[in-house]
């Protein structure tokens, strides 16, 4: 059934294919290209003002102490330095695109070359005779530039070439100024160097330029292109994608199957095992509610990846950590969507296992505001999956998804899969969004599992800042029982409970004035528990 699923990986861009395209460099490497331009123009200040600075100290005052006149030099260096220091907070302030940048860069380098070369219009004798002359920094900064700031072969060339020619035409308006002209031959020595290093600059570029393409070409998924990395845990990595024909963005998680990556202790079999039955079964499901699954697959190289619609917004984690808890309006506005999503799941014979407010999503979706997305699937099981069943999948010993929000049952190491497992959970991350803080804290995991095993849960409104009212605390309440026989027996119940609690609804219109002060800057997909953001 896998062999479905195998990808094939699109043709290889001939190298000629490269100095055609306008921009073939994934995306992250040019941003890095354009912060590298930043700390270009960061240098070429640096060493402009050191060079000069040090220039009128040694020749200049010791001849004319005192003299506090300002010469067309001080102006020519001040407006290099300037725009140098310019192009480093415009670069910093990410007012451009990647692409425009890098073209801003090109720009920026013909300039450069003209700075460092206009010190011959202000000379009016060779400083020791022609011989005095000799190799220009022009020659160390067009070969250094496309190395930090790559960019197609062709617009390498015409860059590299234009820096060139500033080294003879600033020698032309020197000459037509009064300064000796050199001899040919000397000229030929010192201008030859320089289109030289326009060759090397050029094959320093079809390299640099041409890894960059590898490494595009290497990211391709399917019929999905990878572009950013959004975060790496120890089951796998996940990336910020695009469809290559529909160009729909999505998020593409991925784990290989050399193993790498995997941190968490468990063997690269489980992982892979556990990765494909959190893809199985997320497809399976239908709620909007759900996060959805687009595709699923294996590369050539054996890296396992599924791709999943890209969530624009911030997990209940993220959002209760920066915000505060929410009002209980909101509260259960959010917690009805949860149990849209665990009902069909449960339906389906589905055990989430792993409900906390990190794996569920609160988001802009279309045009709707505070859309809950259930995530991660990774810890899903069946009711009446046998614990030989899942072998290899969780190791023999470990709690079953995350201690402050697992079900006294998981607690105590029952292997036997249950939705009222889930809905205590859905309890603590309930008690969560209105106090802030988890249903019990310890400081070692044993005393966190013993708790929930044995103390009993205390009222959110205990704990809350904001009114909770009573028909919701013995909601909570009743998710909490340590007897799972005592809790709610379907994600439907508690939705029905939850619509007929009294209390301010949260609107549409709430919502959107929210969103529109509060709204991340960037869609980010919260995918799993072992994923770090970066």
């Amino acid at each position: 059934m896998k062999s479905e699923f195998l990808c094939k990986r699109a043709a290889r861009p001939s190298r000629s294919d490269l100095s055609s395209a306008s921009t073939a460099l994934p995306t992250d490497l040019i941003e890095q290209s354009s912060r590298r331009l930043g700390l270009a123009a960061v240098i070429y200040a640096c060493a402009y003002t050191l060079s000069y600075g040090s220039a009128r100290l040694t020749q200049d005052l010791p001849e004319h102490w005192g003299n506090t006149a300002i010469y067309w030099s001080d102006a020519a260096a001040a407006f290099f330095v300037g725009l140098s220091v310019a192009v480093f907070f415009l670069v910093r302030s990410g007012r451009l695109t990647g692409p425009l940048a890098l073209d801003l860069g090109l720009v920026y380098e013909v300039i450069g070359a003209a700075g460092i070369e206009i010190g011959i219009v202000f000379l009016r004798e060779w400083p020791a005779g022609p011989a005095a002359v000799g190799l220009s920094w022009t020659c160390v900064w067009i070969v250094v530039f496309p190395l930090l700031v790559p960019t197609t072969t062709g617009k390498t060339l015409v860059a590299a070439l234009l820096a060139a020619l500033m080294q003879p035409l600033m020698y032309a308006i020197a000459v037509s100024s009064g300064l000796e002209p050199l001899p040919g031959n000397m000229l030929f020595l010192v201008v030859f160097p320089t289109f030289i290093c326009v060759g090397i600059a050029l094959v320093a570029s079809r390299v640099v330029y041409g890894l960059g393409t590898d490494i595009d070409e290497a990211r391709r998924m399917g019929s999905y292109q990878l572009h950013e990395l959004l975060g790496r845990g120890g089951m796998g990595e996940v990336w910020r994608a695009e469809h290559q024909m529909l160009a729909r963005s999505a998020a593409v998680k991925l784990i290989r199957s050399d193993g790498s990556g995997t941190g968490s202790g468990e063997t690269t079999e489980s992982n892979l095992m556990r990765f494909e039955r959190e893809a199985q079964a997320t497809a399976q499901l239908r709620s909007p509610h759900t996060i959805q699954i687009y595709d699923f697959g294996i590369t050539e190289d054996r890296t396992f990846y599924y791709v999943m619609e890209l969530l624009d917004g911030i997990s209940l984690e993220e959002l209760v950590t920066a915000r505060g808890p929410l009002p209980s309006g909101r509260a259960i506005h959010v917690l009805t969507q949860v149990c849209h999503s665990l009902a069909e799941a449960h339906e389906r014979g589905l055990v989430h296992r792993d409900i906390k407010p990190a794996n569920i999503f609160l988001c802009r979706y279309g045009r709707e505001f505070d859309f809950v997305k259930v995530l991660d699937f990774g810890l899903v099981k069946r009711v009446g999956e046998q614990p030989e069943d899942e072998a290899g999948i969780t190791m023999i010993g470990s709690f079953i998804g995350t201690p402050s929000y697992g079900s006294p049952e998981l607690a105590s190491g029952s292997p036997e899969a249950d939705p009222r497992s889930d809905i205590y959970s859905l309890g603590c991350v309930a008690f969560w969004l209105l106090t802030g803080r988890p249903v019990f804290q310890a400081p070692t995991l044993p005393l966190l599992l013993v708790k929930h095993i044995n103390e009993e849960a205390e009222p959110p409104s205990r704990h809350a800042k904001t009114q909770v009212p009573a028909a919701l605390d013995a909601l909570v309440l009743d998710c909490l029982r340590k007897d799972k026989n005592d809790r709610p027996q379907s994600a439907d119940a508690i939705a029905e409970r939850l619509a007929a609690i009294e209390v301010p609804p949260w609107t549409s219109k709430q919502a959107l004035e929210w969103w529109g002060n509060y709204r991340p800057a960037t869609p980010i997909p919260m995918v799993a528990d072992t994923t770090e953001r970066r």
